[in-house]
């Protein structure tokens, strides 16, 4: 059967679903019983269990008996790699089932690289959702490395390395990953490792083998020759690598990143951020690096090296090894890939209600002043081609404060981080924690307009629609905002879609906390809204809760009723116009600790975004002694200090009023 024919049988809902669950991996371990109740939600879904060689092989083999159409394997980038090759082996890549890899391993190379970041059960309980709803799924396409030498077996998979990156994995396999150590930790100390390994092989002139470079010559697909020793040589059909690592800046348009570093390169230390960071353009070949994109190369050496971390030997010097593009294969991803992928359909609203879609649409396409257009113009000439909407929201839409004497809030959604920035360090800050802040300030027909503007990705504004458990982004947007700008149709149809599951993901959080009864609808958006605004550190009066559910009540009245029909066992609609609310005590009781959790959450993360603020946003002194007073009527002196420690003076203010209970 085709690759078309299988696609086309998953839009029907007639796909056949395998999944291949490797126990031993290092975040299948952990989450085991997690996995495997969402496993069960699935029907008719093949699972087999496998660990090494001979039973991979053994479940392959059942998996294309089935005839599946879909293979789900939840593991590490070592079975993984060992999976591909099987099916390597089996059967030509256009006839192979989709692939879907569930981060289930240590480091999980692979599926981040393809945007998928979940957990095990999180991404299981997606694929379940997706099952019953198969529209649009995003689909990538991705060579694989064929790794090819005479007298030994072809070796496919995503990523090869020899030298100190192979030594540090060695290490690992041996030590780090014993302690049971996953994720970003593991590769921070694999790294950290192969660094002292590599300054102590310095120090000792390279005695140490274990630590030692590696020889090698390495020929282009073009005969272009490189021969020496280098600490270290990567070959990768991968993006990037873990922590967003990116030792690659070849300019070729060709499937395979290959990376070389002398043993002595020059300025080493100075270099190490560019090299890591995708910034290698200012590194000069005659300094020691060297980076290309090419379909194919040759390595001769005499050492070990990894694909996907797994542990090869080099059989012979005398003859190369051989590394080239296979076809691209097709990866079934569940989640938002802008940016990464070769070829993708875009997402659409799934089960939501096409009203609730209609009505968010609705209000978000009203008009706004024609002052907030300079205000637009600014921010995408800052973030470029990288912008893919721009979002109004915040006082200045919910008042009647006028552009002249408020701070228009913005949202401004781009492709990616990475994109959008050309400083590394915004984009690393941005990733580990969204939104960035930042101030705009521009003179206008004799006025000055200011504006506060986030940015996101449209990935993280997603998952912070719907999938976030602290409110920050659904709180927000679950009330009215506008869609000052998108780049087409599909990104518009993308914002509605998260909008209106803002609403839905506000109203499945708020209204089990409240006692079981009837309530208006201003009742039931100010007591959410209550419960969000506790969840932050905000300098806002009590009645504010109140001031919006009454300035909104028409566009809450609207929402509650296109998203009703999302909310069943939790809220009923009656004739009269009002809702009873059906939490019992119980759920009302975990809701309530949930909201909890929330609130303690929250406050780490605004004192965390306020200290990130500072690296953000210019005058954020100014402007948080500004708002303070604004919503409070507390006036806070802005003084040197302050300006010169805005970290330090951001936790002593923030701790003086929460005693004092301007702060909530």
């Amino acid at each position: 059967m085709t690759l078309q024919a299988r696609i086309d049988r998953l839009l029907a809902g007639t796909a056949k679903v395998g999944c291949l669950l490797n126990p031993l991996s290092g975040q299948v371990r952990k989450r085991m019983p997690a996995i495997q109740r969402a496993l069960k939600q699935i029907p008719a879904l093949l699972i087999l269990q496998a660990h090494d060689a001979p039973t991979f092989r053994t479940a392959i083999q059942q998996f294309l008996k089935a005839d599946i159409d879909v293979l789900v394997i939840i593991a590490g980038d070592g079975t993984t790699h060992a999976i591909l090759g099987h099916l390597f082996t089996a059967l030509p890549p256009d006839e192979w089932p989709l692939v879907m890899i569930v981060p289930g391993g240590t480091t999980n190379m692979t599926p981040l690289d393809l945007g998928i970041r979940d957990k095990p059960d999180r991404a299981i309980d997606r694929l379940h959702d997706f099952l019953l709803n198969p529209l649009a799924p995003n689909l990538v396409n991705r060579p694989v490395l064929r790794i090819e030498q005479t007298g030994a077996g072809a070796i496919y998979g995503m990523f090869f390395a020899v030298g100190l990156v192979a030594r540090g994995v060695k290490f690992s396999r041996s030590s780090i990953k014993q302690t049971g150590i996953t994720g970003g930790i593991f590769t921070a100390l694999i790294m950290l490792r192969s660094l002292i390994g590599m300054i102590a092989g310095m120090i000792r002139g390279h005695q140490r083998s274990e630590w030692a470079p590696v020889e090698l010559t390495l020929t282009q697909a073009d005969g272009r020759v490189h021969q020496g020793t280098y600490l270290f040589a990567l070959v990768s059909a991968l993006d990037c690598m873990l922590l967003n690592i990116r030792p690659y800046w070849g300019q070729e348009q060709a499937p395979l990143h290959a990376t070389l570093v002398a043993q002595h390169p020059r300025r080493l230390w100075r270099s190490l951020w560019p090299l890591l960071s995708g910034k290698g353009k200012s590194l000069e070949e005659s300094d020691g690096y060297y980076s290309h994109n090419t379909d194919s190369l040759t390595l001769h050496f005499d050492d070990e090296f990894i694909v996907d971390g797994e542990l090869y030997r080099s059989s012979s010097l005398q003859e190369p090894l051989r590394i080239s593009a296979t076809h691209p294969i097709t990866f079934l991803v569940l989640k938002d890939t802008v940016n990464i992928m070769t070829h993708s359909i875009p997402g659409s609203a799934g089960q939501l209600p096409i009203r609730l879609v209609n009505e968010v649409a609705w209000e978000s396409n009203k008009t706004v002043s024609p002052d907030l257009i300079p205000l637009v113009d600014s921010v995408i000439m800052r973030f470029g081609e990288s912008v893919e909407a721009v979002m109004l929201y915040g006082s200045c839409l919910h008042s009647d404060i006028s552009l002249n004497e408020g701070i228009v809030d913005l949202y401004v959604v781009v492709d990616s981080y990475y994109k959008a920035y050309q400083k590394r360090y915004l984009a690393n800050l941005n990733t580990w924690l969204a939104p960035n802040v930042f101030y705009l300030e521009i003179p206008h027909e004799g006025k000055t307009l200011r504006a506060k503007y986030a940015v996101i990705s449209i990935s993280d504004f997603e998952q912070g629609a719907q999938f976030w458990f602290h409110p920050y982004i659904w709180a927000r947007f679950a009330q009215p905002s506008r869609l000052l700008y998108s780049r087409n149709n599909a990104v518009k149809e993308r914002i509605h879609s998260a909008l209106a599951h803002s609403v839905v993901t506000f109203l499945k959080s708020g209204v089990p906390a409240l006692e079981a009864g009837i309530y208006d609808v201003k009742e039931i958006w100010t007591r959410c809204l209550t419960l969000t605004y506790a969840a932050e550190l905000r300098a806002e009066k009590e009645s504010r809760a109140h001031h919006l559910a009454l300035v909104n009540l028409n566009a809450f009245t609207r929402l509650t009723e296109v998203a009703s029909p999302m909310l069943t066992g939790i809220l009923e609609r009656l004739e009269n116009g009002k809702y009873r609310c059906l939490t019992d005590p119980e759920t009302q009781q975990k809701t309530l600790w949930r909201w909890r959790l929330r609130r303690w959450q929250g406050r780490v993360l605004s004192i965390l975004r306020l200290a990130k603020a500072t690296l953000t946003f210019n005058n954020s002194v100014e402007y948080a002694a500004w708002k303070i007073e604004r919503h409070t009527g507390v006036q806070v002196e802005v003084t040197p200090t302050m300006r010169r420690y805005p970290i330090l003076w951001g936790l002593t203010i923030a701790w003086q009023l929460l005693r004092r209970g301007v702060l909530r």
